[in-house]
């Protein structure tokens, strides 16, 4: 394994020096790098996490190939704003010329990320693959002013390497716009993360490896299908397995009864879901991984990372319902997906699941009422977003309103449908569009189809146009915004 080096690498120090001339004459002439993302295909990771310096030393081998009909001059990566590219080099081992600077994404100036362009020569034409190794390091310092949650740093006590804080070398523009059409691919990897043999490295993905050195322990991770991002926590954890080893929690010390908790809602939680939607096409095993709270919970397709009030009380079980909902979700088809029919879906069924597993009465309709009424103070400070139909979200940048506008919908929705022919109809969705992905109009087009009553006015005011909105203001109940259209 490739260890952090002990002196300053020379072909770094040409990098920094050289003209960015051929950089901007080869740009000028590739059309596609607003339009095409290299597709990455494999990705094999190396990280020696350094706590007395505070640093991370990565290498990564990275397979991309070229899907445009035109040739590829200069490979674009993106990596987190304090770590520094040492060298990259091809498959052979020849040194390649690359230039890097912190600069602002193109659509949100917050948001600043270290540009790597590397050139080739000769040029990866289409249909072409390549591989390059990226030496890299550096300090992690998070993204809390932009994202809160992303306090991604350095400590002993906890460290998460993921994507978020782009911690790895990403095939990616330096624009909010390229960074969702790179979460659009898939790719498998391997990774290698070094720390003190005090700690232990969590992952959804298989443990193939595990070796000891002068006080260090690798952690040699497989992933177990092929997915669009890699998380890494590092903690003192402990970790507990159900009888099947299908699931596993990676959780802190102090947290255990919680952790058997969790587990054993997982297994309900899993059996429900499944009645529901029908078995997953894919099911590799779920790893859970505890987090401290303010980290962002989040899930893959075989983790989930989930924030410490999930294991010290069960009345929070309900952001593990939302993340585990997700497991049925369709691959969505939309270049820029509006995310109603993906988030504002699982805002509705986490509290649907309170209700039915932990006897939590009415617990949609309060949720629905707490929600209507953030939105009406996000609509006070944002008129603008009244105008906006949720089905332009994604192309607004605004898709934290599906959360919440997605979530009085599938409401509306569900009391127009009634429970069984409403689940009948998410369920036959994935079942059907698992493996093609499926658009949001698609979704609309599958739920009217299945159901017997006249949707269109409801799909018409909340999907496609913004009467949801002045409703939304109104003074209306939502039980009388249901019966709105009951008889349409």
């Amino acid at each position: 394994m490739w260890r952090k080096p002990k002196l300053f690498h020379l072909v770094s120090m040409v990098t920094f020096i050289l003209p960015l001339l051929w950089i901007s004459c080869k740009s000028s002439q590739n059309p596609t790098e607003a339009k095409i993302l290299p597709d990455t295909l494999k990705y094999v990771l190396n990280i020696d996490v350094d706590y007395d310096q505070e640093k991370i030393f990565g290498e990564c081998e990275l397979t991309v190939q070229n899907p445009a009909d035109e040739p590829l001059y200069t490979l674009p990566l993106i990596l987190y704003r304090l770590l520094d590219v040492t060298s990259v080099t091809d498959s052979h081992g020849k040194n390649l010329t690359f230039t890097q600077e912190v600069v602002k994404f193109s659509d949100w100036k917050q948001f600043q990320v270290n540009h790597i362009r590397v050139k080739l020569s000769p040029p990866l034409h289409s249909g072409e693959e390549q591989t390059f190794i990226i030496r890299y390091e550096g300090h992690l310092l998070g993204y809390s002013e932009v994202m809160g949650y992303v306090k991604d740093h350095i400590n002993k006590d906890y460290t998460v390497l993921r994507e978020d804080s782009k911690t790895f070398p990403e095939v990616c523009y330096p624009s909010l716009m390229s960074n969702r059409k790179k979460v659009l691919q898939s790719f498998d990897y391997t990774a290698s993360i070094t720390v003190p043999d005090s700690l232990v490295v969590a992952s959804g993905s298989e443990l193939i490896a595990k070796s000891v050195s002068d006080g260090d322990i690798t952690y040699t991770y497989q992933s177990l299908v092929p997915s669009w991002r890699m998380d890494f926590a590092i903690a003192d954890y402990r970790i507990l397995e159900d009888k099947n080893d299908k699931f596993k929690i990676f959780y802190f010390p102090e947290d255990k009864e919680g952790a058997q908790h969790l587990l054993d809602s997982i297994g309900k939680a899993m059996e429900l879901y499944t009645d529901w939607f029908g078995p997953l096409k894919v099911f590799s095993g779920l790893t859970v991984i505890e987090i401290p709270e303010g980290y962002g919970s989040q899930t893959d397709v075989t983790t989930i990372l989930q924030e410490e009030p999930s294991f010290k009380n069960s009345d929070s079980h309900y952001g593990f319902y939302h993340e585990l909902s997700h497991l049925w979700n369709v691959k969505s088809g939309d270049k820029l997906p509006p995310r109603f029919e993906s988030e504002g879906l699982a805002m509705f069924l986490q509290h649907l699941v309170q209700e039915k597993l932990e006897d939590k009465q009415s617990a949609t309709e309060t949720a629905v009422n707490k929600m209507r009424e953030r939105l009406q103070n996000n609509f006070t400070q944002h008129p603008d977003w009244r105008d906006v139909p949720m089905i332009d979200y994604g192309k607004e940048d605004i898709t934290d309103l599906s959360y919440r506008k997605g979530q009085i919908f599938f409401y509306i929705l569900y009391e127009l449908m009634g429970e069984d022919l409403f689940l009948e109809a998410m369920g036959s969705f994935y079942q059907k569009y698992y493996e093609t992905g499926a658009t949001a109009q698609e979704f609309v087009t599958h739920v009217k189809d299945l159901s017997p009553m006249n949707l269109d006015l409801l799909f018409e005011e909340w999907i496609y146009g913004a009467k949801s909105s002045e409703l939304i203001m109104s003074e209306m109940s939502i039980v009388n915004i249901v019966d709105r259209y009951k008889h349409n």
